[in-house]
């Protein structure tokens, strides 16, 4: 089993609620629990299979978290400070989605007795897909590689009574980088709020010397409290000359911005 394991590729996708080219979605791909200590807390989520076969995924859990440069880091399950994997359990640890059809799994997280009345949480479970016979007689007669995947589902624990939602910009600066062809500006974002952000965040510059504007494509983030992102913006080439740069932080369900500027010359 062991050498037939090692022939298998896997792809992980997390943060996207579907898999084109294997026909299967995942609605919703973050869930947001919340409860008091001792409470249990349950919600849904549904994988639909709209291909011809069956499919078949393992449940399993990890912990993870997000560097500063906006990529995620997946850690073994328990062994983050802030991980409720432990808290969490589903009615079965293996799921069949038929051919044109769709699954229900139920999550239950049961909040322990003793957990932080302020410490937001988070875990990702992770529906890992299952090589069926055909795959494994067609590895087993050497014809090609087969293609699995994971579907990664963010699950997050806020307590209650955290509800600040705040972002501050620490930090705009030129990003320096001397063989890029593009030079960049990197906005530097601290979330000194106690919940989960999602944001979006803008940065526009305006020629001082002739009152141009350049308006660059907004970036969503999401971030964790007590945490810090960069966020870098790819400049026009060629860009050159005195400009006044603006950021802008738009939270979700907030008509709350953050605003920072800075001057630059290219």
């Amino acid at each position: 089993m062991r050498k037939l394991i090692h022939l298998f590729i896997f792809f992980i996708l997390t943060g996207s609620s579907s898999i084109l080219a294997q026909s299967i979605s995942m609605s919703p791909t973050r869930l947001f629990f919340t409860g008091n200590p001792g409470e249990k807390v349950t919600q849904t989520v549904t994988l639909q299979n709209s291909s011809d076969k069956d499919y078949v995924f393992n449940l399993n859990y990890k912990d993870w978290a997000r560097e500063e440069d906006g990529n995620k880091v997946y850690l073994e399950a328990g062994s983050s400070k802030t991980s409720n994997a432990a808290w969490l359990s589903t009615l079965e640890n293996a799921v069949t989605v038929p051919a044109k059809s769709t699954k229900e799994i139920v999550v239950t997280m049961q909040i322990p007795a003793n957990a932080s009345k302020s410490t937001v949480t988070n875990s990702m479970l992770f529906f890992t897909q299952l090589p069926q016979q055909a795959d494994q007689a067609r590895i087993q007669n050497g014809i090609g590689i087969i293609t699995l995947f994971e579907v990664g589902l963010h699950i997050f624990y806020t307590p209650p009574g955290n509800q600040k939602k705040s972002l501050d910009i620490t930090n705009i600066a030129e990003v320096s980088n001397e063989s890029a062809a593009n030079k960049k500006v990197a906005v530097s974002i601290h979330n000194d709020g106690n919940t989960i952000n999602d944001a979006t965040v803008e940065f526009e510059l305006t020629n001082t010397d002739n009152g141009k504007e350049i308006k660059l494509a907004a970036i969503s983030i999401s971030m964790l409290p007590n945490t810090d992102q960069v966020v870098q913006f790819s400049l026009p080439e060629n860009i050159s000359g005195n400009f006044l740069g603006v950021a802008i932080i738009k939270m979700a369900g907030s008509n709350d911005l953050r605003v920072g500027e800075k001057n630059f010359k290219f």
